[in-house]
């Protein structure tokens, strides 16, 4: 065992997060709702992203559920019960498209166009704090 893997328990929010991502790889193509798959740009996207957040804010950094969508983008979802609020993050499947970011707390809601890994640091930091 080395130390990494003695500090950092496979349980941790990072490592589910991780491996939820990789599975989409392991779905088949496509469905008859379309394409199950991520594509490699969303994918790429999404892990820079998840590493960039989660080495900026370490064992604070939420679990996420992951989805594609049938053109093969990735939502990465970050929610609470209480209150109830969620942070999603949505990678393109194309890389000439923009990722958003979508909050929300009760009613209150709003997108955030321009996407970088400081802007989704401050929406996880704030869903850690509601």
């Amino acid at each position: 065992m080395t130390i990494a893997q003695s500090t950092k328990p496979s349980s941790s929010s990072i490592t589910v997060t991780l491996k939820r991502l990789v599975a989409l790889l392991e779905e088949d193509e496509v469905d008859e709702y379309g394409i199950l798959q991520p594509s490699q740009a969303a994918f790429k996207l999404a892990m820079r992203f998840v590493v960039e957040a989660y080495d900026a804010m370490g064992d604070r950094f939420p679990k996420a559920s992951v989805s594609t969508d049938e053109q093969g983008s990735i939502r990465l979802i970050w929610s609470r019960l209480e209150p109830e609020c969620e942070v999603r993050l949505i990678c393109p499947a194309r890389a000439d498209q923009q990722a958003y970011l979508y909050h929300e707390l009760g009613n209150n809601y709003a997108i955030e166009r321009e996407v970088t890994s400081s802007i989704l640091l401050q929406w996880l930091e704030w869903l850690n704090q509601v």
